[in-house]
């Protein structure tokens, strides 16, 4: 989220919240398969009914075959959330995701870091969108760089990432430099390295072990933040997307109390 806070919009809604309900569940949606075509197509515009855009629902209706229903309206689930804690966007209350791979499987009774986006009437989040438990390693990370952000006080130029467990090894060492001056980090159990308080300069970040070395230039001159990800294939090689961060801070509105539970949340 280091790379991604300046880009995110009143259009994205980014909270915190405890998973209270997931509506269907797996078991139902694998009962599916035994549909015919014209019976599956009929439980998803009764199942979404208020939910699926026009455009949507015309789209159902049209489909030929089975495979035409794309896996994002058969197997999709709603998942509702006790919400806590906003950083950006509307107060909503439930999001939608499916249980193919590119969903993102959420646990009844956990709380997560939810960043979703807009899909038609609803709001989607996936496998690829920066979710992720509270407790992870990526979570906790990110709630440093949001509340942060939300205060109106980012954090300080800092370059920070993990070495994946793969290619993690105990002489890994990292290093950072500028000019003449050198920082070493201490690999945490996870992988991860930050450094913290940097000034706004040109910094080479390096990785190296006995099986070889690489690095890569960092520009923080006009970078809030960059966050690394090394990996090894003949060499060390390490990516990020940096991106500059707003000095701002957005309004952020009150949660209300979620609204009652459809009784389809019940209904299993």
């Amino acid at each position: 989220m280091c790379s991604q806070v300046a880009a995110l919009s009143r259009s994205n809604a980014v909270f915190v919240g405890r998973v209270v309900a997931i509506w269907p569940t797996r078991e139902a949606l694998a009962g599916q398969q035994h549909l015919s075509h014209p019976q599956l197509r009929h439980l998803i515009l009764q199942r979404w009914r208020g939910v699926l855009s026009t455009g949507e629902e015309e789209y159902i209706r049209r489909s030929p075959e089975w495979g035409d229903i794309e896996l994002r309206y058969a197997h999709m689930q709603r998942v509702r959330f006790a919400v806590r804690e906003l950083f950006t966007g509307p107060p909503i209350h439930e999001i939608y995701t499916d249980i193919s791979s590119r969903g993102y499987s959420f646990q009844p009774g956990r709380s997560y870091l939810v960043n979703s986006f807009p899909d038609g009437p609803r709001y989607r989040t996936g496998a690829c969108s920066r979710t992720s438990g509270v407790d992870s390693v990526d979570a906790v990370e990110d709630l440093k760089a949001l509340r942060a952000w939300k205060s109106g006080n980012p954090l300080a130029p800092r370059i920070y990432g993990r070495i994946l467990s793969p290619d993690l090894r105990a002489d890994i060492r990292v290093r950072l430099t500028k000019d003449r001056s050198e920082k070493q980090a201490r690999l945490d159990a996870n992988g991860g390295f930050s450094f913290e308080g940097l000034e706004t300069a040109q910094y080479q970040l390096e990785v190296h072990d006995a099986r070889g070395a690489g690095g890569r230039a960092i520009d923080l001159s006009r970078l809030g933040c960059f966050e690394a990800t090394p990996w090894f294939s003949d060499g060390w090689h390490i990516g990020g997307s940096p991106v500059l961060l707003e000095r701002k801070s957005l309004p952020i509105p009150d949660v209300p109390d979620p609204p009652p539970l459809d009784p389809r949340w019940i209904q299993q």
